[in-house]
């Protein structure tokens, strides 16, 4: 591949990021329990989004999105994942928080690290339409004739997009968050809003299934 075609992809691949939708909700939910939380989501995000975009350029995710009863598996899998996290984040958004320092405490306790890693990959993961994504974009770089280091690179590349764009996104409200705007009575309205959404986000799925 020419630079110019490396280019294309990584435009392509930042502006599929960037496109507003459940995973931004989940950064932003994780980002805003704390540090680590965030991070580790946008972190375990770009992995799922990194072996969905391998499993593609292999020729693999064929079988994904030529299996209906896997695709739809998937999907009601993702549907129903993030009807959970929207319950999760109703119930612990009634807890009580008296104090900046408490709330910091109740907030880290109900989404631990590890939770958020594995909501941010669960929420690749179980979204079948990324592998759509990546057949349509690399359809037009990958051929027969590349060498296998290609396709991992291109794996690679859609990858770090991802986790760069979380990252900035998970940043971004931590910083907001350490100003005071996502801190104190602000942060239990916070957590009914993203429950809210990802709940009418799984519902919506659900309907479409």
């Amino acid at each position: 591949m020419y630079w110019i075609e490396w280019l294309s992809l990584a435009g392509i691949c930042a502006l599929g990021a960037m496109t507003p939708g459940p995973s931004l909700l989940i950064v932003l939910r994780s980002a805003s329990a704390g540090l680590y939380q965030g991070l580790a989501s946008a972190i375990a995000h770009g992995l799922g989004i990194g072996i969905y975009a391998l499993l593609t350029a292999l020729g693999l995710a064929v079988v994904i999105t030529q299996t209906p009863m896997l695709f739809n598996g998937l999907q009601w899998a993702g549907a129903l994942f993030l009807a959970y996290l929207g319950v999760q984040a109703l119930r612990h958004a009634g807890a009580p928080q008296p104090g900046e320092s408490q709330s910091k405490q109740v907030s880290t306790a109900s989404l631990s690290v590890g939770k958020a890693a594995l909501q941010g990959f669960g929420i690749a993961f179980f979204n079948p339409k990324v592998a759509l994504f990546f057949g349509a974009l690399f359809s037009q770089f990958v051929s027969n004739e590349q060498a296998l280091a290609t396709k991992i690179s291109m794996a690679v590349l859609a990858a770090t997009i991802d986790t760069a764009w979380y990252l900035i996104v998970a940043l971004v409200v931590i910083y907001g968050s350490r100003r005071g705007l996502t801190t104190g009575s602000w942060r239990p309205w916070l957590q009914r809003i993203f429950g809210v959404l990802l709940i009418g986000l799984a519902l919506r799925l659900l309907w479409s299934l």
